[in-house]
């Protein structure tokens, strides 16, 4: 019998890192055909919702793998702050885009 659960757990932090592998791989090419070093494009809030998101689902995914509730607090901790980080990026990207269509 198929461990469902199991494979929805381990779905979502395999997806959570292969999209921080996206997000680092996208930025890494383009900092090589431009001037912006890889830490300046991964601080722009686009790609910070997309880190911060990558970073929760992990965690999501670890959360529902883990055993014990001590290591079920942790990964809760890093799930809620990565959360918390994606919408202030969220936000800050809106209003940024926001200021670019006024023009």
């Amino acid at each position: 019998m198929i461990d469902w659960f199991g494979v929805v757990s381990a779905s979502l932090w395999i997806l959570g890192l292969a999209i921080l592998l996206a997000a680092a791989s996208i930025a890494y090419g383009l900092s090589v055909g431009g001037d912006a070093p890889v830490r300046q494009i991964l601080g722009q809030s686009f790609w910070r919702v997309a880190i911060a998101g990558g970073l929760a689902l992990f965690a999501l995914g670890m959360f529902l793998s883990v055993a014990t509730g001590w290591e079920k607090a942790g990964w809760v901790a890093v799930t809620l702050l990565s959360l918390w980080e994606g919408i202030a990026a969220w936000q800050s990207w809106r209003a940024a885009k926001g200021k670019g269509s006024e023009k």
